[in-house]
């Protein structure tokens, strides 16, 4: 997993993470998150996860642990252009709608 942190023109906040979140790295995914939230403070966080190949449970409990821990310092964390594979995983969790995450999956979405 690689985790890149970007201030777009209109000064968002984008965190892009590319690969496989597990087990292994989820925490790291968490902390990556609340640190570009708690550093740079934008009203919403987007959590591009386009490039994610892969995410188990660990992974998923990181994205809403991370969404919590920025929301008590004011940051709303939304994932944005999620894989198709992750928008599925997201919605079995339950946690899609919770995490922003539009009710389908991007059709423009390109594939790997």
């Amino acid at each position: 997993m690689s985790v890149t942190v970007n201030v777009t023109m209109d000064g968002s906040t984008i965190v892009t993470v590319r690969g496989e979140i597990d087990h292994t790295n989820a925490t790291t995914l968490r902390q990556e998150i609340v640190s570009a939230a708690t550093s740079r403070r934008p009203s919403v966080l987007r959590v591009d996860l386009g490039l994610v190949t892969f995410l188990d449970s660990a992974a998923v409990g990181a994205l809403v642990a991370a969404q919590r821990e920025a929301g008590a310092e004011g940051v709303r964390v939304i994932v944005h252009r999620a894989s198709p594979f992750v928008h599925r995983q997201l919605r079995v969790a339950g946690v899609h709608e919770m995490l922003g995450a539009p009710a389908e999956p991007d059709p423009d979405h390109i594939p790997f």
